[in-house]
């Protein structure tokens, strides 16, 4: 008995000599502050993130945002992974990412398991139907109660704030998962083959499948008001509210510079009204 007390108090005083630190995992603030790279983890849209399948060169407004917060912040941006949408919370909980730096729209479903930044912009969602669907022909703004019936379908990426509108806005609507990675390709396509009967999308992407394939398959409906406005953020961890706040100080320098401006520009000319300014928190007196 002695020889076993004397074996516990060893290893009770090599366990005090261990640092505190050291039994804490790592967090993603503490990789970004010890190296200076944020590790970005992305889902490809146009005109928002884009990779060259050419030269991998990563471009599109929220790319050139993030780096400009990172240069104006001293470290660097690294665009690490393609991450499913379903699979954000996963790869910033393993580590994966630090961050996953897309423009997100910022919707209360997946802040169960996300943390979300200040947005960097605004952006309005409507709903898109084949330019020939005579269903939804009247001569009166469309309303939600149009829409929400169980012989209409849509389809969504699971994890995506296209299932969050689904399950909230249009209970009744038969929903239909798209396949891992899907785009918003995939999600067009699924109407124009009449897979769906609608989709519900933001303007800037009908913007940019028009400017490739003109206007003649699909139309937005006319409704009073945009079906959902969002904020377009970037996502941490839940836990990991130390990154929060640094980039929400970061985006905040970011979006009160004139860099702002300078970046958002070329966008809001080539996709007039997809993307809206964050609206200055001072003025400037006359």
């Amino acid at each position: 008995m002695k020889h076993s007390a004397s074996f516990l108090k060893i290893v009770l005083f090599l366990v005090m000599m261990i640092p505190v630190n050291a039994y804490a995992a790592e967090s993603a603030y503490d990789r970004v502050m010890k190296t200076g790279v944020l590790r970005c983890g992305y889902a490809a849209w146009d005109p928002g993130v884009m990779k060259d399948p050419v030269t991998g060169k990563m471009k599109g407004l929220f790319v050139d945002l993030m780096e400009e917060m990172a240069r104006m912040s001293r470290i660097k941006i690294e665009w690490a992974s393609e991450v499913d949408w379903g699979q954000i919370p996963e790869a910033l909980r393993s580590g994966k990412v630090d961050a996953f730096c897309n423009g997100m729209a910022a919707d209360g479903g997946r802040a169960k398991n996300l943390a979300y930044t200040v947005p960097m912009t605004y952006w309005s969602f409507g709903v898109v139907v084949r330019a020939d669907d005579v269903r939804f022909q009247t001569k009166r703004p469309i309303t939600v109660a149009d829409l929400n019936k169980e012989n209409y379908s849509t389809a969504y990426t699971e994890g995506d704030v296209l299932e969050t509108i689904k399950q909230t806005e249009l209970p009744l609507v038969k929903g239909v998962p798209l396949p891992l990675l899907g785009t918003p390709a995939d999600n067009l396509m699924y109407v124009k083959t009449k897979k769906t009967d609608f989709v519900v999308f933001p303007v800037v992407i009908m913007q940019s499948y028009e400017k490739t394939n003109g206007k003649k398959d699909f139309r937005f409906l006319k409704m009073k008001d945009p079906l959902r406005v969002y904020g377009n953020v970037v996502a941490v961890d839940i836990h990991d509210t130390a990154l929060k706040t640094f980039l929400d100080a970061a985006l905040l320098e970011l979006i009160q510079s004139s860099s702002y401006g300078r970046i958002l520009a070329p966008y809001e000319k080539d996709y007039p009204g997809a993307f809206m300014r964050v609206k200055s928190n001072y003025n400037v007196a006359n």
